[in-house]
């Protein structure tokens, strides 16, 4: 699948830990061949854990309303009726202060979509939406300067909440370029690293990122990862340099 070798070309240009991660979302029931669905054997999953089970295990994991485990996604994912809203949620949890804070809740529209599908992008079989890639600030840069070698700026509305479920991966489904700074319930559920940050696109900009990781910043002879420059001469402390002054030449 072309998808496939354009993951492995990403992972290449940028030396990823793990793999870029597919997202597709159906309207029907669709079950992925061989894919890992966590009511089968009892368990519920995160969204976010669900993302990591397809960076770090390498299967395809399909998630419908039985496999949902995290109520804030339930809602944002619209696979349950719910009177309240996401931000009732996040008041109760006190990570919002009170009601009359602003937050500008994303949420899908409840009962769209039936079936989730997130897979290591270096296998999976179905052709993705959008791409979760996971990588320190430098490889998240270094894509930022990828997707601007084409203009424009990478707009970030950062809360730290939802990061990978949401806040990142929403904005990729309406074909935006988003980034995101992981919060709690990705750290503790998805195993993801404190030096993690979340780069989110559709998929249909796979091939601009890939030329920009090849171009952007060649004529100042920038890649990834940039070369450190060493073209000077180093100033030792005052003890080594007062030694060196009594050297002689052999």
């Amino acid at each position: 699948m072309e998808w496939n070798e354009k993951s492995k070309k990403i992972i290449e240009l940028l030396k990823l830990r793990t793999p870029p991660v597919g997202v597709r979302f159906y309207e029907e029931k669709y079950e992925p061949e061989k894919a890992f669905k966590p009511s089968n054997y009892g368990l519920k999953m995160a969204v976010c854990q669900a993302i990591a089970f397809a960076r770090y295990i390498g299967r395809t994991v399909l998630l419908e309303a039985e496999d949902f485990a995290c109520p804030p996604a339930t809602v944002l994912y619209g696979v349950m009726k719910y009177d309240g809203s996401l931000k009732d949620i996040l008041v109760a949890a006190e990570w919002i202060k009170d009601e009359n804070c602003e937050f500008a809740e994303q949420k899908l529209p409840e009962g769209k979509y039936k079936s989730f599908v997130f897979g290591d992008m270096t296998k999976m079989k179905e052709e993705p939406e959008a791409v979760l890639i996971f990588g320190t600030p430098a490889q998240i840069g270094r894509l930022i300067q990828s997707a601007t070698y084409f203009g424009g700026a990478v707009k970030a509305n950062l809360t730290a909440k939802t990061a990978s479920c949401a806040e990142a991966l929403f904005p990729a489904l309406k074909g935006e370029v988003a980034i995101a700074v992981p919060g709690a319930g990705d750290r503790v559920f998805a195993a993801i690293q404190e030096t993690e940050m979340i780069f989110a696109m559709p998929y249909g900009w796979t091939d601009k990122i890939i030329e920009g990781l090849e171009n952007a910043g060649r004529g100042a002879n920038i890649s990834y990862p940039p070369s450190p420059f060493l073209m000077f001469s180093p100033r030792f402390p005052k003890h080594y340099r007062e030694i060196a002054e009594k050297f002689k030449p052999v």
